[in-house]
């Protein structure tokens, strides 16, 4: 589109071979849709080339995907709607659905509870969290399974962190309905590190929101 919109001479008609239509695939079956009325035989051109990429987007973003919205639109209003909505921006009612991206993972840190034979200042539990903030932020999402947080923030999650009888040779596993991490009694950073992106990367249980 962009190159259309750019291309400086007038053979816009010639060079392109563009008619207001698309063609779409719906169902495994290649349709033409017509952009405007008689878009079949309206050809693109160096004057009408910014209408025809305006009916092109449009296409795309709103009426190809009119009945999905609608549909959309119905179901959340039925669950969501009344006077209340009115009260919230677009950015506070999306933060309230979806929830936002304000990580704050001292406060995850600070917030967490321990189990068992673990306490703050553990050793397992001190080289955990150094590990867990070395992390790059994808893989900490990882370990949330979310990109999102909820609406209060992190100080609304509450991590248990409980011992277990393996040895480092196991890896760590959460219990998702309590928000509850085993973590094997590790005494090597490395080895931690190790075992953690291990589980993180093979999905062992890890959904914390």
């Amino acid at each position: 589109m962009q190159q259309l919109l750019d291309y400086p001479e007038d053979d816009v008609e010639e060079t392109f071979c563009l008619n207001f239509t698309i063609t779409v695939e719906n169902f495994g079956a290649t349709e033409v849709k017509e952009l405007v009325l008689n878009g079949a035989d309206t050809a693109v051109n160096k004057q009408n080339r910014h209408e025809f990429v305006d009916a092109y987007v449009d296409y795309i973003f709103n009426k190809s995907v009119a009945s999905l919205f609608d549909a959309f639109h119905a179901g959340f209003h039925k669950v969501c709607g009344g006077k209340v909505l009115q009260l919230f921006q677009p950015n506070e009612l999306q933060a309230m659905v979806i929830g936002n991206t304000n990580y704050d993972w001292k406060e995850l840190e600070k917030n967490t509870e321990y189990k068992g034979e673990y306490w703050a200042e553990h050793p397992t539990i001190k080289i955990f969290w150094e590990v867990f903030h070395e992390l790059p932020l994808e893989k900490k999402k990882q370990f949330l399974r979310s990109d999102r947080i909820p609406i209060l923030g992190m100080k609304s999650l509450k991590l248990v962190i409980q011992s277990t009888g393996g040895g480092e040779e196991y890896l760590p596993v959460s219990h998702t309905c309590f928000n509850l991490l085993d973590l094997p009694k590790y005494t090597e950073k490395e080895t931690l590190r190790s075992k953690l992106i291990q589980a993180i990367d093979h999905n062992e249980g890890f959904s914390l929101i």
